[in-house]
């Protein structure tokens, strides 16, 4: 299972974070049982210098800079075909 938290902070919602409200639409029907998607609170990455600009997200354990939903797919790919979370 591939878990995907997304940060729910005022500047990542604003900074772009709003389309992830729409991610599972956009998985891939062969990746929707393969993935868990929730909100996280506000990790405070973008209050920390080396993180990069929001919004952010992770998966599993790397964190995705000025996340996008092509961004986010393309590492749960990465993800999966690693054969670690199938």
């Amino acid at each position: 299972m591939v878990e995907i938290k997304i940060c729910f902070g005022t500047l990542c919602f604003i900074m772009g974070g709003s389309a992830f409200e729409m991610l599972g639409e956009h998985l891939p029907v062969e990746f929707r049982n393969k993935v868990r998607v929730q909100g996280m609170n506000c990790p405070g990455y973008c209050q920390k210098a080396g993180f990069g600009k929001p919004p952010f997200v992770m998966v599993n354990q790397a964190l995705i800079e000025e996340a996008n939903i092509q961004k986010v797919i393309a590492k749960v790919r990465e993800e999966l075909s690693h054969g670690a979370n199938q």
